[in-house]
């Protein structure tokens, strides 16, 4: 969750950084925000749209949730473009989010989508945010439907397949694994248009671990298999690991011990390798 949160900061700046209101300061902000200097960024000068947003997003990253939120707050009351407006609201809604502070989310993030109108790359980045905050509420059902929503808006194959990526995982977490199946299918052919491996090798190795949920074993094997293959040919040790995991899984279900133990140690000292301390935490639990 907090890599999306990353995401869409460094999205929003972005796409703020050819505003030429007071752009020598806020160029400065930038830099300071992408090198992860955020106590410097927040001794800049601030005083309007750009800097108050600037100072809002250096705050949000150290975690310092109320000083954020009376950021974003102002730079909405200081915005002079719907555009403004809409970004600093939506700030609002994801800095209540990661503040745990859910129903006021939720809320938010509701109450300002009702004043987007005819913004449609604004609307799917509610969408997706009020899905994402639907799921920590442990609305799945509700949360499939928002990112749907947000699917319907997207402009491009990358957002097409985030958004029917989380799709696939409100289903499968509220145990509908041939929904999730369906959508996460149409979420990795989206991917593998994009060229993006990782994610494509990501969404796969879901897609895997569904049909094993769904007890679909010939198409688990298959398609574990056709990602271990991916990430040996391209290098990718992270979502090599990943593959032998979830087929550690699939041979444990077969009752095969000594391949699943066979692979999940393979899948170990990749992790151990690579510095990877998500992989590790994930596999101790299996």
């Amino acid at each position: 969750m907090k890599l999306k949160t990353q995401f869409l900061l460094i999205l929003l700046s972005i796409f703020f950084s050819t505003n030429t209101f007071s752009k020598d300061s806020i160029k400065s902000c930038d830099e300071l925000l992408s090198d992860n200097q955020y106590e410097d960024a927040l001794k800049t000068k601030r005083g309007e749209f750009k800097s108050t947003f600037c100072h809002g997003q250096a705050n949000l990253k150290l975690n310092q949730f109320d000083e954020a939120l009376n950021d974003f707050k102002l730079a909405g009351k200081l915005s002079k473009s719907d555009t403004d407006r809409f970004m600093s609201d939506l700030l609002v809604g994801i800095t209540l989010k990661e503040a745990k502070r859910l129903d006021d989310a939720l809320l938010y993030l509701k109450d300002s989508f009702s004043n987007i109108k005819a913004n449609k790359p604004f609307k799917r980045l509610y969408f997706v945010e009020i899905g994402e905050t639907l799921l920590l509420l442990s609305k799945y059902d509700e949360a499939a439907k928002a990112f749907l929503e947000a699917y319907s808006l997207a402009a491009n194959d990358d957002e097409r397949a985030a958004n029917l990526d989380r799709v696939a995982f409100a289903y499968a977490t509220l145990k509908n694994f041939s929904k999730a199946i369906e959508y996460e299918l149409k979420a990795n052919l989206a991917f593998e248009r994009t060229g993006l491996l990782g994610e494509y090798a990501e969404s796969g190795i879901n897609l895997g671990l569904y049909y094993l949920e769904a007890n679909d074993l010939d198409s688990t094997e298959r398609t574990l298999l056709k990602f271990e293959k991916l990430a040996r040919e391209n290098g990718g040790m992270y979502y090599l690991a990943k593959a032998l995991y979830a087929e550690s899984k699939y041979y444990k279900k077969k009752s095969n011990t000594g391949l699943s133990q066979s692979k999940l140690d393979e899948a170990n000292k990749i992790a151990n390798d690579i510095g990877a301390e998500d992989l590790k935490t994930l596999f101790k639990a299996f």
